[in-house]
């Protein structure tokens, strides 16, 4: 499954969001546009709670805007749906590129050690991952709120599924979501480092929604309105995602320049 994942993942022809970079590429014939995506699963310590991190992210981002590192956003992640094997909160940042990223993760290595005991007396996090992230649904235009909704699912791609109709399906499920005024946004994420070894499935299919209103929409057109036909119609067995994990996502920091500001 890892080398069918690698290939499929090398010919991603798909473009990134503007709703996480500023330059986001139009054209159906743009090469492909991956945004690096890192992720952290946190605990808080003894005696700490979600205040501690609100002070200790302030903290980060006036280090932040003293360094001017005006390419970097992030949300955090408070698990409204989830399992026995969940946390208390996650962290999910992303950079307009990796070059950005690798100067980003040298500066805060190098200068930002204040700016990480506060997160350090805060949480204690058992997972740091990082992910190459395509954009398969645009969300509605503007910046994201400050409060909104993630949804994650595993995803696993069916063993004669080649990529080229995998895409099309893809293209086609996300028109006709937007035909239904759906204005969620829908990503892939692919694992790229971390992680324990191999996984039983691909790739996280990851959706977001405004709010709770808007993800009850979806909802209720999926279990009653159709959604869920037309989906099996259009995906067939291409693709196998579990039980979806939902959380409660809060703006942290966005990137200036473009709809995340």
């Amino acid at each position: 499954m890892k080398n069918r994942a690698t290939a499929i993942f090398a010919a991603v022809p798909l473009v990134l969001s503007a709703w996480v970079t500023a330059n986001a590429q139009e054209e159906a014939d743009a090469p492909p546009f991956v945004t690096p995506v890192d992720t952290f699963t946190c605990n808080y310590n003894d005696g700490k709670g979600p205040d501690d991190l609100k002070t200790a992210a302030a903290n980060w981002n006036a280090w932040m805007d003293d360094q001017g590192a005006d390419n970097y956003g992030a949300v955090t992640m408070t698990p409204y749906y989830y399992g026995d094997d969940s946390f208390d909160v996650g962290w999910l940042g992303f950079w307009t590129d990796q070059e950005a990223m690798g100067a980003s993760i040298d500066t805060y290595l190098t200068k930002g050690g204040e700016a990480a005991e506060g997160f350090n007396n805060a949480v204690t996090c058992d997972t740091h991952e990082h992910w190459a992230t395509i954009n398969v649904k645009k969300p509605k235009e503007g910046p994201p709120p400050d409060n909104f909704v993630l949804m994650f699912s595993n995803c696993t791609i069916g063993e004669d599924t080649e990529w080229n109709a995998l895409k099309a399906a893809i293209d086609e499920a996300s028109a006709y979501m937007t035909e239904q005024n759906f204005g969620n946004g829908a990503w892939m994420m692919w694992r790229v480092f971390g992680g324990a070894g191999e996984t039983d499935w691909d790739f996280k299919w990851v959706t977001s929604y405004d709010n709770y209103t808007d993800f009850g929409k979806a909802y209720q057109h999926n279990a009653n309105g159709g959604g869920r036909q037309k989906m099996n119609e259009i995906m067939g067995d291409m693709l196998d995602c579990d039980s979806a994990r939902v959380y409660n996502a809060t703006t942290v920091r966005r990137i200036a320049g473009g709809n995340g500001e």
